[in-house]
Parts: structure tokens; C-alpha cells; sequence
């Protein structure tokens, strides 16, 4: 369990946030929200006891019980299921004392180092550690690979891989999906769904929030604020909430301001003395209501093309890949106007050596590619980022590729729609965030008019606002779009075609992203039980029967207690909520807030007290049906 009391944090002399009072119960899985720069990872720091609060206590399991990826990994020789393993402090600590008894020959030592050893059961831990590799991508020979021939990015995956094998109380994960390929992401969905650990994941994916998390904790307005339910659920709330807030800031804004009227023009006459002074009292009894302010949103657009043909891309029996080695083969495919596909696989399969084949980066190894007349690719990967030239301004990058006499002013209007206004216009790229460096990427390639836009990966620097408006973006765009991404809400807003790069060949996808999660699943399982021998067990029929029978009885005898608890909460929740509507409704009226101010205030402070109520209801409601569905 993790609890934060009174908590205040700051960053140099800027307050982030004060007056936190929060519990994340046993088992809870929590998402992390708020804009860059909020104070998300700084909240970690604080737990993990890498800063002091400025204020306030938070209340903590013991370090040794709360996992989290590091930040750096050494470039060490160990083999990476050998680096995995090393996050099970149980099992290195019986190994140490193993092999210092045998180093002492102590028998008794001996004997109970290898009790421990026996009771941890290093087998299973070991396959445990296999199954977290497979799941985030690697394959079987990988595992006894040196962590040093990794590169950053499979590195990463190692640090999540050694987190997550921890024994632990607590889970914090950063970006845990930044560094996955979409099969990975499915994985560890569906791996945090059932461990025992409090998990608190910050994440700018918004479909991963929605599947992993139950509770949000909102970094907003000076505090963080507590919401049941997943990212989707938050969003609609916070919408309710500030629609409430401001419906009470407009009414008080109206009452101040006709009592202020009325004391300003009789406060001096010695015929209204009076009720001017009953006017002051009034307003200074009046409690303010600040509006609260929406999460921050912004928008772009990519210049539509001038002209689109009806073929864009044909390629005919293309093998893909390099001279030393052939990745896919066989491939056919056509993009045509008005094409909006997303490309699906696992990393390594092929999908980014495809997408630089048709484009012309890459040449293909046999087969023909045909363009059509007219055809203008803007192309988005990674590794773009790097070809920015640290020493020169976002302005500069953009005058390199316009047109020698277009107008700074037109380049500087442009780069505004890019959030590079100002003085952001002439800073220099080199101190620029990942984020910032991507947002200019976009604006060059959205200069040239491109009528097929190809991506490769282009959320992992961007934060929830510019994902959202790339989003927007690109679904209001007119051309053809190519995708690869694991950002499922991406996918599914622009996307309406699957193509499935498996197993060395490109075959269309029949289905949608749930469809594809399950073939992930399924996929995963069916790797793990490779090599297993079946196992065959000869039941009658009466016996089944029987053992049937005593599995229903197991479940219900299990499932009894807490179905009883869950109709106790349903009908405290229903009693709660109705009480609840009935306040929305008084405080949506703004007549309620020109009559008695102590009401005012009555009511206001019930509904903080009924919306905290239900929330517990509701996350507690949540923890029960999971555990009835565990038990099933």
C-alpha cells in the first residue's frame, strides 16, 4: 500500500503540487496523468526516496519490496536471462549463500541454503523470467545473449523485464510502452492485469491506460485529484467537473458583482449606510469558486496536396531486406488515394525494412516497385530526429527546405501552428526535448505537401495533447497514409486497413486491433508450450463428473462472501448516486447560488463528501468484481 499525506513538491523554486492526500490500496492499479513537466516522474523520485518532499509524508513499503526500471543500464557482460534473474533478490540471496557455504564448507549452512533454494524453486523462477522475455519480444536464443550487445532500445526492454520479475509490493512504471513494439504492449497489458502489486504507471498511451488502469490520479489545478475508473472514464468526469465548476464560478461572479454595485454606489450615503454594510458582510461571506481550467489542447494540420493520383504505390513479388540477409519475400501490395493502412508485427519482423522499400530508401533485393505520376511521400521514423542539426533553429531547418524566396514572416505563421512561436522559432534544436525535436519533424515534412504521408513509430516522443492532435491531424487529412505504430488509439482512429508483416512474408489482416490482440495472445502461448510435452491424463467420465462438481462447489463457496459484499456496495452506491443527482441538479441551477449562502456552502461541501464516498464505493465495487471473476 501507498500512502501520501499532506504531500507538497517542488522543482527548483516552482511549487508542483501541495495538500495530496492519496492511498492506493493493495492490488490497485493506478494511472498517472498530467501534462510534461507536471511533476509525474518527480513523485517517483520522492517515493523511491531519490528527493525530499517539500512538505508531508508519504507512507511506503520498504525499498526492498518496490521494483521500478532503471533509468541507465551498464553496458555489462552478464547474459541478459542471467540480468533478468538478478531482479529476484530471493533467489540471488539463496545463491550467494549457497555457494558461500560450499566455499566453507559448512554442512549445516549447506544443508539450509539449499532448503531455501528448494523453497524459492529456481525452476519456475527461471521459466517465469523466460515467459517475461518472450512476452517482451525476445527470442529464445536472445537469453543467453550479453546485455552489451543489445541496443538502447532492447536494453529497455531488459530494465522492464528485470522490474518486472521483482517480488514486489509496489510497481512504478515510466513510459513502460515507449520502447514496445504493439505485440509487447498486448503482453504487458495483459501481465499487469493479474499480478498482486500495486502498480502506478505513467503513460501517454491512452488505450494502455484504459486496459491496465482502474484509478486515475490526475496531476491538476495545484494538487492531484483522485478519479475512478480507467483514462476514458477520467476524461468524461473531469469534463463533468469542470462544466459544475464553472456553472458555480459564473454565479458567484454574478452575485459578487451585483452586491459590489450596490456597495460602491450607496456605501457613502447615510440613507443606505446600513445596507451597504449588510452588503460587505454578505460578500465577505461569500466563498469564491474558481473556474477550473481544461486540460491543455492544441491542433495542427498537414497541408492538404495539390494533387493526389488514383495509384500511388504498386509493388509486385518484392524480396525486402539486405544483400547478407533477405527479411521478407513475395511481397504484393497497392496503395492507392485515399489509403489509410496500419502496418502490424512484431520488431525485427520486417515492418520498418518494408516501409523503406516502397518508399525508395532502401532497395529492394528483386521484384518491381511502380510510382505514380505525381506522387509526394513525406516520411516520418525515428531516427529523423538525430538528422536535426543541433547548431541551428527550427527556423532555419524550415528556410532549408522552402522555397529561397519565401517570407520569414509566412515560415515564422507556420511554424506557430507547430507550437514554435516566439522565440521557439530562433531557439536552437539541440536543447529541444524529444517531443519538441518530433513536432518539428512534422512541420518539415508537412511543408512539401506530401499526398502519402508514412510513419514509422511517431508517438514515442510525444505526450498525450500532441498525440491527440496528430490524431485529429491526420484524420482530417485528404491523402493516403501508411502506419506503424503501437499506439492503438492511433491506429484505430486513422486506420482502416490492416496489413500483417509475420513470418517473413506481408499478408492483409481480417479484423480489427481486438482480433489482432487475441492472435498476439494466442501467438505468445503457442511459443511458450513449444518443445513442452503434452500431457495425457486418463479420467472416466464419472470421476470428471465428480471433480467437476466439487470445482462448482470450490467457486461457489469462494464466490459467496464476496457476492454479498458486492449487494451491499451496489446498493450504498445507488443510494449515494441519487443523492448525488439531486445535488448536481441544485448546483447546476445558477438561481441557487443569489439565495442562502450558507446552503451555498452546505451543498458544495456534500458534494465533495458524496463524490469522495462514491468513488471508494466504486473502486472498491471494482476490487470485488475482480476477484469474483479471479475466482471464476
Amino acid at each position: 500500500m501507498l500512502k501520501l499525506q499532506n504531500l507538497s513538491l517542488t522543482r527548483g523554486v516552482r511549487v508542483l503540487y501541495k495538500g495530496v492526500n492519496l492511498t492506493a490500496s493493495d492490488g490497485e492499479r493506478v494511472g498517472l496523468v498530467g501534462p510534461n513537466g507536471s511533476g509525474k516522474s518527480t513523485l517517483f523520485a520522492a517515493i523511491l526516496s531519490e528527493l525530499s518532499p517539500e512538505d508531508g509524508d508519504i507512507l511506503a513499503p520498504a525499498p526492498i519490496r518496490i521494483s521500478h526500471v532503471a533509468q541507465r543500464i551498464l553496458e555489462t557482460d552478464s547474459q541478459a536471462l542471467q540480468f533478468v534473474l538478478g531482479g529476484h533478490q530471493p533467489l540471488m540471496e539463496a545463491k550467494a549463500a549457497l555457494k558461500k557455504a560450499e566455499e566453507s564448507s559448512d554442512d549445516i549452512a549447506y544443508a539450509t541454503a539449499l532448503s531455501q533454494l528448494a523453497e524459492i524453486n529456481e525452476g519456475a523462477v527461471v521459466a517465469e523470467a523466460e515467459e517475461i522475455l518472450c512476452g517482451l519480444g525476445f527470442k529464445p536464443s536472445d537469453s543467453q545473449r550479453k546485455v552489451s550487445e543489445f541496443s538502447g532500445g532492447w536494453r529497455n526492454r531488459l530494465a522492464l523485464a528485470r522490474a518486472l520479475m521483482k517480488p514486489s509490493d509496489l510497481l512504478l512504471l515510466d513510459e513502460p510502452t515507449n520502447h514496445l513494439d504493439i505485440d509487447s504492449v498486448i503482453w504487458l497489458e495483459n501481465f499487469l492485469k493479474h499480478i498482486h502489486s500495486t502498480v502506478i504507471v505513467i503513460s501517454h498511451d491512452r488505450e494502455f491506460l484504459d486496459s491496465v488502469s482502474r484509478t486515475i490520479w490526475a496531476i491538476e489545478d495545484g494538487t492531484i485529484n483522485r478519479y475512478s475508473g480507467n483514462f476514458s472514464q477520467y476524461e468524461l468526469a473531469r469534463a463533468e467537473k469542470i462544466k459544475l465548476q464553472q456553472a458555480a464560478a459564473k454565479a458567484y461572479e454574478a452575485t459578487a458583482s451585483h452586491l459590489q454595485a450596490y456597495i460602491d454606489r450607496f456605501r457613502y450615503k447615510a440613507t443606505k449606510a446600513k445596507q451597504a454594510q449588510s452588503r460587505i458582510k454578505m460578500l465577505e461571506k461569500l466563498k469564491k469558486v474558481a473556474p477550473l481550467h481544461s486540460t491543455y489542447q492544441w491542433s495542427f494540420h498537414f497541408r492538404e496536396p495539390e494533387k493526389i493520383p488514383q495509384h500511388l504505390i504498386h509493388a509486385e513479388e518484392l524480396d525486402c531486406g539486405y544483400p547478407d540477409k533477405k527479411i521478407l519475400t513475395n511481397v504484393k501490395c497497392v496503395i492507392s488515394a485515399g489509403a489509410r493502412i496500419g502496418v502490424l508485427g512484431v520488431n525485427g519482423a520486417g515492418k520498418s525494412t518494408l516501409i523503406k522499400t516502397l518508399i525508395g530508401a532502401l532497395k529492394p533485393l528483386s521484384g518491381e516497385i511502380r510510382y505514380g505520376n505525381g506522387l509526394i511521400i513525406g516520411y516520418f521514423a525515428q531516427h529523423q530526429l538525430d538528422d536535426l542539426r543541433d547548431d541551428e533553429t527550427a527556423l532555419q531547418h524550415l528556410a532549408r527546405v522552402a522555397p529561397p524566396n519565401t517570407r520569414e514572416q509566412e515560415l515564422r505563421d507556420y511554424l506557430g501552428g507547430f507550437k514554435f512561436s516566439g522565440e521557439m522559432a530562433t531557439a536552437l534544436v539541440g536543447p529541444m526535448s524529444g517531443g519538441e525535436k518530433a513536432r518539428l519533424s512534422l512541420a518539415l515534412l508537412s511543408w512539401s505537401k506530401p499526398n502519402l504521408l508514412v510513419f514509422d513509430e511517431p508517438t514515442n516522443h510525444l505526450d498525450m495533447a500532441t498525440r491527440d492532435a496528430l490524431t485529429e491531424a491526420l484524420s482530417s487529412y485528404g491523402g493516403a497514409v501508411l502506419l506503424v505504430s503501437h499506439d492503438r488509439h492511433l491506429l484505430r482512429a486513422c486506420c482502416d486497413e490492416l496489413w500483417l508483416v509475420h513470418d517473413g512474408a506481408l499478408t492483409e489482416f481480417h479484423g480489427d486491433l481486438d482480433d489482432y490482440a487475441e492472435f498476439v495472445l494466442r501467438d505468445k502461448q503457442e511459443k511458450k508450450n513449444a518443445g513442452k510435452p503434452e500431457e495425457k491424463a486418463v479420467v472416466s467420465r464419472k470421476e470428471q463428473r465428480r471433480n467437476d462438481a466439487q470445482e462448482r462447489q470450490r467457486i461457489a463457496a469462494l464466490s459467496r462472501p464476496i457476492k454479498k459484499e458486492l449487494e451491499k456496495v451496489e446498493k450504498k452506491l445507488e443510494k449515494l448516486s441519487a443523492e448525488k443527482k439531486t445535488l448536481d441538479a441544485k448546483l447546476a441551477d445558477t438561481d441557487f447560488y443569489q439565495g442562502n449562502q450558507d446552503e451555498v456552502a452546505v451543498c458544495l461541501k456534500k458534494h465533495g463528501e458524496l463524490s469522495a464516498e462514491i468513488d471508494e464505493l466504486e473502486a472498491k465495487w471494482l476490487d470485488l468484481s475482480e476477484q469474483l471473476q479471479d475466482i471464476s
